[in-house]
C-alpha cells in the first residue's frame, strides 16, 4: 500500500488524504521516539530574549483565542510555552512591567503526565504511554530556526523528570524531518514504529520495535 501519510505535508494534499480516509482508505506510519528523562539533554537554554514557562490548563486557557490547539489541552496536561519579549515590544503588546506573557506564546507543546492514554487519530487507536508524552509541538513561522522547538522539548523532558517520569515519549510522522531533528538533538531515539492500514473493512496494525 502506498505511503499515504506523505499526503499530509501541504494543505491541498491533506484534503486529498482526508477524502481518501473518508472513503475507508488509510495508511499511516509513525515513529515513537523515547528519551530517558535523566540522560536526555534536559532544560536546554532557550535563545536570547525567549522565556520558557510551564503552565497548567487554567493558566493556558487565555491563549485559546490566539491558538485553537489550546482548546484541546487536557486537565492532566501541562502547556510548555515559549514567550518572546521582543515580539511583545514589536507588536505593542507588552505589559506595564514588560511581562512577556501578554504577547502570547510564539511556541508551545503539550506534556502529559506518566501513564496517560491518548486516542491517536492517525492510528485510529488508543495508546498508553508509560512515561511523559509530548504532543502538539508548534513554533510560529516568524520565530522558527532559532532553537525554540528544541528548548521547548528540552524543558518538557525536565518537567516530566521532576514529576517522576523515567521516560518521555512522542509520536512523529515518518517524513516529518524537522520534528525528528528536534527530538534527536535532545536525546530521543526511535524505540518502535507504529503502522496502521485500512481499506474498507480490512484493517492491519503493526508495532515494530527498533533495536
Amino acid at each position: 500500500m502506498p505511503a499515504l501519510w506523505r499526503l499530509t505535508r501541504t494543505e491541498p494534499a491533506r484534503r486529498v488524504y482526508d477524502a481518501l480516509k473518508a472513503r475507508g482508505l488509510t495508511a499511516t506510519q509513525m515513529d515513537e521516539y523515547v528519551a530517558d528523562a535523566e540522560a536526555a539533554d534536559a532544560d536546554r537554554d532557550p535563545p536570547a530574549g525567549v522565556e520558557i514557562r510551564a503552565l497548567d490548563p487554567a493558566e493556558a486557557t487565555q491563549f485559546e483565542t490566539r491558538y485553537d490547539a489550546f482548546s484541546e489541552l487536557r486537565d492532566d496536561e501541562t502547556a510548555v510555552c515559549a514567550f518572546d519579549a521582543g515580539r511583545g515590544e514589536r507588536d505593542g503588546e507588552g505589559g506595564e512591567n514588560g511581562e512577556v506573557a501578554d504577547s502570547g506564546p510564539v511556541g508551545y507543546l503539550f506534556l502529559g503526565d506518566p501513564g496517560l492514554t491518548y486516542h491517536v487519530h492517525p492510528l485510529e487507536a488508543d495508546v498508553t504511554f508509560p512515561g511523559g508524552y509530548v504532543r502538539r509541538v508548534f513554533v510560529a513561522p516568524e520565530a522558527r530556526n532559532r532553537g525554540i522547538a528544541t528548548a521547548l522539548v528540552s524543558r518538557a523532558v525536565a518537567v516530566a523528570g521532576e514529576r517522576g517520569a523515567e521516560t518521555v515519549h512522542a509520536l512523529v510522522a515518518r517524513d516529518n524531518r524537522p520534528s525528528q531533528w528536534t527530538f534527536e538533538s535532545v536525546g530521543f531515539r526511535v524505540a518502535r514504529v507504529r503502522a496502521y492500514y485500512r481499506a474498507g473493512p480490512w484493517r492491519r496494525r503493526r508495532v515494530k520495535s527498533r533495536s
